[in-house]
């Protein structure tokens, strides 16, 4: 435990942050302040204002009388989230139609690196973090070879409510084969100019339907509301 002159509410909210999104702390799952302080070494005072900044961002729920709880997940929100993130990537796939050649060369390029890192990063069974690091970087492709590469940015604050379902269903579904193949699709369909496809693949792809239905239903149904 940090002294607690080195500890600030800023860097108990970012760590609190990271533990929700990792589901180190589990959806529905009680927070303590008493136990944080103690965690911590800070005063109340500290922590609160770390939960307050929390709940702001719908990470965490406060009762009165009843305490802090760590939020359920919104899949009403993940939809949302996941609705604007496929408008970016499919007009990102319209308008690779009309790049050059060259372009479609290099971004070809990125993608084997980023396919190749992400087999080696399965087989190797290195952190969940690092393996969805490799899946951002493959989307950022196509982004990047039309000048958008930096968009998602714009939702960065939300994309935390998504990260935290892409944590329950590539975890309990173990879907990075699965996922390593559909990048694999998407890429070929984009090299061959058949936009069409890419168009369905990408929408196969982002498409949550089915997965939430079953981690919802058979995996674990406490964790989610349908705001």
């Amino acid at each position: 435990m940090m002294p607690q002159e080195y500890v600030s509410s800023d860097a108990i909210y970012e760590d609190l942050c990271n533990k929700i999104e990792k589901l180190v702390y589990l959806p529905g799952e009680k927070i303590s302040e008493n136990e944080l302080c103690k965690q911590y070494g800070v005063t109340r005072h500290i922590v609160r204002s770390a939960i307050s900044r929390l709940k702001e961002r719908l990470l965490v729920t406060v009762y009165p009388q009843r305490g802090t709880f760590v939020s359920l997940i919104d899949m009403k929100r993940v939809e949302l989230i996941l609705f604007i993130r496929e408008a970016v990537e499919q007009e990102a796939i319209r308008l690779l139609q009309f790049s050059s050649q060259e372009v479609l060369d290099k971004m070809q390029e990125s993608m084997k690196i980023c396919l190749e890192k992400q087999k080696e990063a399965m087989q190797q069974q290195i952190d969940m973090d690092a393996f969805y690091e490799l899946d951002n970087e493959f989307h950022g492709c196509f982004l990047e070879a039309v000048g958008r590469k930096g968009v998602m940015a714009l939702i960065s604050e939300d994309y935390i409510h998504f990260r935290r379902w892409r944590n329950f269903d590539v975890g309990k579904s173990r879907r990075q084969p699965e996922i390593i193949e559909e990048h694999t699709t998407i890429m070929e369909a984009l090299m061959r100019r058949d936009t069409k496809t890419a168009h369905e693949l990408l929408h196969s792809h982002l498409n949550t339907e089915n997965r939430q239905k079953y981690i919802q239903e058979r995996v674990s149904p406490e964790y989610f509301i349908y705001s």
